[in-house]
């Protein structure tokens, strides 16, 4: 078994790849690694708001890069 590190914190700014309907990219900020819910997570998610959408999603590590990291 490995441990698996994810260098994200609050406040670092990531591009999001998304692949729902056109290969678009956009940027976003990180609001916070806690899940919403009562449910133990199988795999890690991130709260980003989208700055081209204007609302907070979750995202996984894969659809996310960090451009700009919080000290």
């Amino acid at each position: 078994m490995f441990d698996l590190f994810w260098k994200l914190k609050k406040g670092d700014l990531v591009k999001i790849f998304s692949s729902e309907y056109a290969c678009t990219n956009s940027y976003g900020l990180v609001v916070s690694k806690a899940s919403y819910g009562d449910q133990l997570p199988l795999f890690p998610t991130v709260m980003v708001f989208s700055l081209s959408d204007g609302c907070a999603r979750q995202y996984y590590p894969y659809s996310l890069e960090i451009v700009s990291a919080v000290a």
